[in-house]
């Protein structure tokens, strides 16, 4: 699906920030805002927002039967056996 450009408008500072994170990554501009977007929306492998919330809550469910820590376990109990 071909889009017609669009104009955002940033301040000087953001718009020299994103171009020099994204040349080094090795993107244009455009390659690491799409990038970027599919990221944070949670569609860079294919799988939306809500798929991943049910996903989730089914990892959940899945651990009901998981020993639980007792109350008062602290970092101490972890290193325990270390100086």
């Amino acid at each position: 699906m071909a889009t017609s450009p669009t104009t955002i408008q940033l301040d000087a500072e953001t718009a020299h920030a994103i171009t020099v994170y994204a040349r080094t990554l090795g993107l244009t501009v455009e390659e690491y805002l799409r990038r970027h977007v599919a990221t944070n929306n949670g569609t860079d492998d294919g799988t939306d927002a809500a798929q991943w919330l049910r996903d989730l809550d089914e990892l959940a469910a899945a651990s009901d039967d998981a020993a639980v820590l007792p109350a008062d376990f602290s970092t101490r109990d972890i290193y325990l056996d270390h100086d």
